[in-house]
């Protein structure tokens, strides 16, 4: 998407910027409204619950990247697993990697489970 130039005074822009963060968070698209939020804090840092929101975003983002990691993980010691055993094709490689994937993403979100437990009062 293109830069957008907003018009109007500051308050009707933080609200556009406020509408637009809330939007990409409910479609799991933390980076940009960490983006989003970042501008409105810098020209407005008491508009309505910006910092909350703000510091809510950079959670689900660094959740997000620990889930990505984990998956990550998963797939690579899948495949040098089947390195080490020698599979027979490329097929049972690439199921090697979905299944190595699903189970370090599984993995990341036990490991969050109990951090969100430790976390809560």
């Amino acid at each position: 998407m293109p830069k957008q130039i907003l018009t109007g005074a500051l308050d009707e822009q933080c609200e556009f910027l406020y509408n637009l963060a809330q939007e990409k968070m409910e479609q799991g698209n933390y980076t940009g409204a960490v983006h989003v939020l970042k501008e409105i804090v810098k020209h407005r840092p008491d508009f309505r619950d910006t910092a909350s929101l703000l510091a809510e975003a950079k959670a689900r983002k660094s959740e997000q990247t620990f889930l990505l990691l984990m998956a990550a993980v998963g797939a690579i010691v899948a495949i040098a697993v089947g390195s080490v055993v020698c599979v027979p094709n490329d097929l049972v490689f690439l199921v090697l990697l979905v299944a190595g994937a699903l189970a370090g993403y599984g993995a990341g979100n036990f490991i969050q489970s109990f951090r969100r437990r430790r976390a809560a009062p």
